[in-house]
């Protein structure tokens, strides 16, 4: 019993020793994977900040050069620009050479094409939004989704059978879809009253179309008329609306002065020819076309 008593206490610091070494060891893995989580993080947040600011940059491909630029000093030197050509050229020496030769780059134009394109698409979205709701509110029968940027009705909804006069009916509509547009066309070209509610730096439009559609038989006399009420149509429609709102004859798509600058509001007809068309001005719509300076 002795000898036994004996064996115990002598495995006993054993026992300590071996759960004291697990302790030591589970310690420092917890430690390790610590460290390297906040490594993890430091490094995912320097991705994403280097990230933003290369994807978010007027210049991305000169924000990515700085990344790696820390050393940048300024010297005085004589740069030639080729602007048409895009090509900037240096004196070699400038660069760490030592011949009197110039080195030249190319360079691609300010990237505004894009952010343009999208201050256009979400500017004609607002527009025809209250557009939409100006003229629902009114009661004026729109046909079809204005979301493409236009305002589509039916002929017969705006004038006598065949004829290009408007009825009691169609001078109401075009009143109050006049109304609508001189609320909201002047901050978006040129020419209207100046209003200190029109934020600075807003899309234009470039124009405006009244455009009235048939389908017809080209080769006929009664195809023939058919474009001819068309074309008719649109500017009589053309006319209730400036008619009942001068400020729109008024409202161009460039500055005053500006040789390319025209009328915001025009006329087009649109024809599509094809066998056995309708009578003469049946199934005519009437549209005013949104189009958005790029």
């Amino acid at each position: 019993m002795a000898g036994l008593a004996r064996a115990r206490r002598r495995r006993t610091p054993d026992l300590e020793e071996g759960e004291s070494y697990y302790v030591s060891m589970t310690d420092m893995m917890v430690g390790v994977i610590f460290i390297f989580i906040i490594m993890l993080s430091y490094f995912a947040l320097q991705y994403r900040q280097s990230t933003k600011a290369l994807t978010e940059a007027k210049h991305p491909e000169t924000a990515a050069l700085l990344q790696t630029a820390t050393a940048l000093t300024p010297h005085e030197a004589t740069v030639e620009v080729d602007d048409k050509a895009r090509v900037l050229c240096v004196p070699e020496s400038l660069i760490g050479g030592t011949g009197s030769d110039r080195r030249c780059f190319s360079y691609a134009p300010p990237a505004q094409g894009a952010a343009n394109t999208v201050a256009a698409d979400d500017a004609q979205r607002t527009l025809m939004g209250f557009l939409d709701a100006d003229l629902r509110d009114a009661g004026a029968p729109l046909a079809g989704d204005t979301s493409g940027g236009a305002l589509s009705f039916s002929a017969d909804a705006l004038f006598e059978p065949g004829t290009a006069n408007l009825s009691a009916g169609g001078r109401k509509i075009a009143g109050e879809v006049a109304a609508s547009l001189a609320r909201r066309l002047p901050c978006l070209a040129y020419g209207g009253a100046s209003s200190t509610a029109c934020p600075e730096g807003e899309a234009k439009l470039a124009l405006v179309n009244v455009v009235s559609q048939t389908n017809l038989d080209a080769f006929t006399a009664e195809g023939q008329q058919a474009a001819a009420l068309a074309l008719a149509r649109s500017a009589a429609f053309h006319q209730a609306l400036t008619g009942a709102q001068p400020v729109l004859a008024a409202l161009r798509n460039g500055p005053p002065g500006q040789a390319a600058s025209q009328p915001l509001l025009r006329v087009a007809s649109l024809g599509q020819s094809q066998e056995g068309a309708s009578r003469v001005g049946e199934g005519q719509t009437v549209s005013i076309q949104f189009q958005m300076a790029r």
